[in-house]
């Protein structure tokens, strides 16, 4: 190579122009070779997911839409709601009723079972015993209105 000072005029620029009819023919082979990609890639698409869609497109036909998708349930009235929500429960501690009759378990008005538990008092539950020896004592005894729960105490146990 020789240095810019020393060059002639004859060479100064590439006398042959690039080879256009070489390179068109590269760039057709990759088009070409994409586009059977593309329709390769396309059919084994249908192939596959072909059978499922199938499916889908009727399910789709055939389901209601209204059966899927239920409308929201909205509270028109909502203080309404509340006073008929509020008149049964007041209904139900102010009244007398049968819970279970074959069993014989009944309610009673709120007021009513205030005045027996003032006039019978609370059952005295524990007597110095722990949690855990209240428990195991529970369902042996059958424990009346003010008679303490007797079960063994501690030091007895072996």
């Amino acid at each position: 190579m020789r240095p810019q000072s020393q060059q002639t005029p004859e060479a100064g620029h590439e006398r042959r122009d690039a080879d256009t009819l070489g390179l068109t023919m590269i760039a057709a082979f990759l088009l070409l070779t994409v586009a059977i990609c593309f329709l390769c890639v396309f059919g084994l698409l249908r192939v596959f997911h072909g059978p499922q869609n199938a499916r889908n497109s009727t399910q789709t036909q055939t389901i209601d839409r209204s059966e899927v998708f239920p409308l929201p349930r909205l509270q028109a009235n909502p203080e309404s709601d509340l006073r008929t929500s509020r008149a049964a429960a007041s209904a139900k501690l102010n009244s007398y009723g049968w819970i279970d009759r074959k069993a014989g378990v009944a309610h009673i008005p709120i007021e009513r079972a205030i005045q027996i538990t003032l006039q019978r008092g609370l059952p005295e539950v524990g007597g110095g015993q722990t949690r855990l020896q209240l428990m195991q004592s529970r369902p042996e005894t059958n424990s009346q209105p003010n008679e303490p729960i007797t079960a063994a105490s501690p030091e007895a146990t072996p």
